[in-house]
């Protein structure tokens, strides 16, 4: 049965099939091992060089750790899930009308799980003293935080154009009205584009950008989801809902217009 209100899937079929159920868990081991790589980076990029080690050599070794991480995650389960990774994208995918609504928070739900599970596994990596060592007692690798000299508005913003540049990235690569093997292309674009977004973003924020990675990485955290944490969950969905009708409704229709008058010339042709 499939389900549509003004053009959106709500539900759609293969909900019972093993291909739900292949990619079910191909979101939650690829968010855990997201979460596990990129806050592993971060605590590597605190323990590598000790004080030695600058604010940007640091920010640079987690933006490299998030971005080719992801990017080989995405690689790894790109033709069976998606590899979409995050609540975000997956949303963009909905509101872009690629992804039905059930699935899409299927999908959310794994990647929650995914996430806890991946931050699990490296808080028992990091014996405790080690972890207060590198990030501080009581505050776990990745952990995400609104910077002291920013509003809380300062960091919404942040959260919401890294999070759309993302959304962005990730329909423009999977568009196969531009002729290209997205499913090639698609690893290093995100990983890229995620490499240079946490360069911005993440001396500020900390580069949340996903809600199942911020979630993960600040359960494990003393700070916990409270105070500002709500930039994590809200700049991230509503970048996901500007993100996704922007591109289905304003860019796709150049790609639909291109794909039509390039058959209507090849049929001319024949």
């Amino acid at each position: 049965m499939v389900l549509e209100v003004a053009g959106f899937t709500i539900v759609d079929d293969g909900l019972l099939g093993m291909g739900l159920v292949r990619a079910i868990v191909a979101e939650i081991i690829g968010t855990a091992f997201l979460v596990y790589l990129g806050c592993g980076g971060v605590a590597g990029a605190c323990l590598a060089n000790g004080d030695a080690t600058t604010a940007a050599a640091k920010v640079l070794y987690l933006s490299l750790a998030f971005g080719i991480g992801i990017g080989a995650v995405v690689h790894m389960f790109s033709d069976i899930s998606g590899g979409q990774l995050n609540p975000a994208v997956s949303f963009g995918l909905f509101f872009a009308r690629k992804l039905s609504l059930i699935k899409t928070l299927i999908f959310s739900v794994c990647q929650i799980v995914g996430g806890i599970v991946g931050a699990g596994v490296l808080k028992i990596s990091i014996p405790g003293n080690l972890t207060a060592e590198i990030t501080g007692e009581g505050v776990f690798p990745g952990t995400v935080a609104v910077h002291e000299d920013l509003s809380a508005g300062q960091g919404f913003l942040y959260e919401f154009m890294g999070t759309l540049i993302l959304v962005i990235t990730v329909l423009a690569t999977t568009n196969g009205g531009r002729g290209h093997g997205s499913n090639y292309l698609q690893p290093l674009s995100i990983g890229l584009a995620i490499f240079v977004i946490h360069l911005v973003v993440a001396p500020f924020t900390g580069s949340g950008i996903n809600p199942a990675r911020s979630l993960a990485s600040n359960i494990f955290s003393e700070s916990g989801i409270s105070g500002d944490f709500f930039v994590y969950i809200f700049g991230p969905l509503l970048a996901s809902l500007v993100g996704g009708l922007l591109y289905e409704f304003f860019f796709s229709p150049h790609y639909n217009k291109a794909h039509q008058k390039l058959n209507g010339q090849e049929m001319d042709d024949i």
